[in-house]
């Protein structure tokens, strides 16, 4: 008798775990950051490089609206513009090798990029954020083997890297 009641009791414990366990929700955020990539320089895929557009995309939409307004852009960047950081910025030596696509781009504004990604609507949705960052991933993937080694890595995190704004 005393054998069948802990069996019991051990049963009831099992269950009433396993119910808490499945009572606890994932939500889509937390789906979503498993498996987003936050450091363009860690991309080597065109689907990493969709991942990291939508994470950026997240990080970015501060009021979860669906779309990222100039302000939104502006605030993302400031925050998120590497000071200095000569790892993302591809060598003139890299480029003349064949490493890179070419040499990097004449900085432009936070206000350019924005123009440029939301093609002048003001506003970003996220399939304009993941068009822009796959279109950044080709002009980075100088050999075309649809993977980024390292220096195509550092040439595609250089372009991706949010412009700095006037507020700096």
């Amino acid at each position: 008798m005393l054998r069948s009641t802990l069996i019991g009791a051990s049963a009831i414990a099992v269950l009433s775990a396993s119910a808490c366990a499945q009572e606890t929700p994932t939500t889509e955020a937390q789906t979503t950051t498993e498996a987003s990539i936050v450091d363009a320089s860690q991309v080597q895929t065109r689907d990493e490089a969709k991942l990291f557009a939508e994470s950026e995309f997240i990080q970015a939409d501060l009021n979860a609206d669906g779309k990222i307004d100039k302000s939104e852009f502006l605030a993302y960047a400031s925050v998120h513009t590497p000071i200095n950081d000569p790892a993302l910025t591809p060598t003139d030596e890299m480029a003349e090798a064949g490493e890179v696509a070419k040499a990097p781009k004449a900085e432009v504004t936070a206000d350019q990029a924005f123009a440029e990604i939301s093609k002048g609507d003001e506003v970003i949705s996220e399939t304009e954020m993941v068009e822009t960052r796959i279109a950044q991933f080709d002009e980075a993937d100088a050999d075309k083997d649809e993977k980024l080694n390292e220096s195509e890595r550092q040439q595609f995190a250089s372009l991706t890297k949010p412009p700095a704004t006037d507020a700096l």
